[in-house]
């Protein structure tokens, strides 16, 4: 996304961020490829889901819904209050070593109420990409100085939600979602000579903030339930703001394509005290969501798959079966595709983002079953070392509190 052709006024300025990728050069970042496009696609949902693989679309009950599928929430029965915080850790391993990065993120953040007749709204804040990075580079061309890149932005979203269950069986539920958010990139020189001053570029891409519809359902067929997500898409004209020594530069940049997509959910029990969750979600990003001549797409994909246990209420029983207890696994394609290590333009050659996740979870609910604490571990790996330059491991720690008006009794 930052790195659209026409942002760059020096091409030679493009090649040294792509370099730094290659050499692994990030000193800080919510990942090392969110320098390349879109940024770091992020899964909204909170712990328990996120431990779960992030298998949400069939999920639902007075105190278990998604942030993916809005009908999931018609069964809120007080005012719902929930946040996430994720706190992550990375290695980046590249041809001249390794570095590592740390990071807190608040992915989202959700508010709901059931108002009588039935009918649940909500609103809801969720970040879609983090392309959150910094690169610390030593320049020796000319008069020797120390080059650092930051970028801040992403997309992110504001729902608005309402839905109603329409039977035991069936939930409808609607979603207005706006897109907001930005990408922004400072750099910033400092010359070794004192006698020159540090010099300071800004160049940040706009987008109007415009919405979009989310359309949902779920059905339950005996003990099991199935989910369904669909989202439609939006144009969001462009336009960059480039600022440096003294100057300011606005124009027109093209459009960015937020594409529609679907999500479709199973869930139910599979023996004893166990379930079983899955999900495939899709968001049709394609070659045309955005003009630029170093980053191409492809659909993002992600398949996701989960088992719980849930725990046991009856007294005399132990602490530790009266948790429950979850195992998640997510496969990710990002929308991004990359040059190719060593290449500076797509034309050289591209190659996708692919990551894999482990997760385990588990929470306790409070006494009024209305609230609750739910903690996911995640662990992954993303990339390919040979292809893209660098390859990243990850660790992941998503804590999410929830509370409802009972819960102040």
């Amino acid at each position: 996304m930052q790195h659209v052709a026409r942002r760059r006024a020096v091409s030679a300025a493009t090649s040294v961020l792509l370099a730094c990728l290659t050499l692994a050069s990030v000193a800080g970042a919510t990942s090392v490829y969110a320098v390349g496009g879109l940024g770091e696609p992020s899964l909204e949902e909170g712990a328990r889901l996120r431990s779960l693989g992030g298998a949400g679309a069939a999920e639902y009950g007075p105190d278990r819904f998604s942030m993916v599928n809005p009908a999931s929430v018609a069964g809120v029965k007080h005012l719902v209050l929930k946040g996430t915080v994720l706190p992550a850790y990375r290695r980046v391993s590249g041809a001249l070593g390794t570095e590592s990065a740390q990071e807190t993120v608040v992915p989202s953040l959700r508010a709901l109420v059931r108002l009588p007749g039935s009918t649940v709204i909500g609103a809801a804040y969720a970040v879609g990409t983090n392309a959150t990075f910094r690169i610390d580079r030593e320049e020796d061309m000319g008069t020797p100085s120390q080059l650092r890149i930051e970028g801040s932005g992403g997309l992110q979203s504001i729902r608005i939600t309402a839905a109603r269950a329409l039977s035991t069986r069936l939930r409808l539920g609607a979603e207005y979602d706006i897109i907001a958010g930005h990408f922004r990139e400072e750099w910033t020189r400092a010359f070794e000579d004192a006698s020159l001053a540090t010099s300071r570029d800004t160049l940040e891409t706009r987008y109007e903030r415009q919405g979009r519809w989310r359309l949902g359902g779920q059905a339950t067929l005996g003990a099991w339930t199935v989910g369904g997500v669909i989202e439609t898409g939006r144009r969001l004209p462009l336009r960059t703001v480039q600022r440096a020594a003294g100057s300011t530069i606005e124009g027109s940049a093209g459009n960015l394509r937020v594409p529609g997509g679907f999500a479709l959910g199973v869930a139910g029990p599979i023996g004893g005290r166990w379930g079983a969750v899955a999900q495939y979600r899709r968001a049709n990003w394609k070659r045309s969501s955005l003009e630029s001549d170093l980053v191409d797409f492809r659909a993002m994909q992600r398949f996701s798959l989960g088992l719980e246990r849930q725990p046991q209420d009856e007294l005399g029983r132990s602490w530790r079966s009266r948790l429950p207890l979850r195992f998640g696994v997510s496969y990710l394609e990002w929308p991004d595709l990359l040059p190719q290590a060593g290449q500076p333009t797509i034309a050289g050659g591209i190659m996708g983002v692919n990551e894999w996740t482990f997760s385990v979870g588990t929470g306790f609910l409070t006494q009024d079953k209305g609230g609750g604490v739910d903690i996911s571990i995640e662990a992954g790996t993303r990339g390919d070392k040979q292809l893209l330059g660098v390859d990243e491991r990850f660790l992941r720690a998503a804590i999410t509190l929830q509370v409802s008006d009972s819960t102040w009794k």
